[in-house]
């Protein structure tokens, strides 16, 4: 699998709320940095984190804006429509990957966190 098939696997997982899979595609020692948080989660805390984000919302839906590679790297910049109590929420995110292994090994997400407010966090 190409990182960029990696990155398309990743988001529709998260769609699909399929945290077995999202675990799959992560190294057992990724490292998750959150810039709403300012706290970086182990494999099982990202998990968590994401599981609790998935709670709060009834759809997820991400329209990548940018998409960018190097060697054992990339950014992606979409914007996260989400879905809370019947109301639509676009949130502006940027993220960046680093691989090993085939897998998914860090990942850097940057966040407003003021656009988080709808999620109650």
């Amino acid at each position: 699998m190409t990182n960029d098939e990696l990155l398309d696997a990743l988001f529709a997982a998260i769609v699909a709320r399929d945290l077995d899979a999202v675990g799959d595609l992560y190294t057992p020692d990724v490292e998750v940095w959150n810039g709403a948080s300012h706290r970086t989660y182990d494999h099982a805390g990202s998990l968590r984190l994401l599981r609790a984000f998935l709670d709060r919302t009834s759809a997820v839906r991400y329209e990548v804006l940018e998409r960018r590679h190097w060697e054992d790297g990339a950014m992606q910049r979409h914007v996260l429509h989400v879905r809370v109590e019947e109301a639509d929420h676009p949130i502006d995110v940027c993220i960046t990957f680093a691989f090993a292994e085939g897998r998914i090994s860090r990942v850097f997400e940057y966040v407003d966190g003021r656009s988080l407010a709808p999620l109650g966090w």
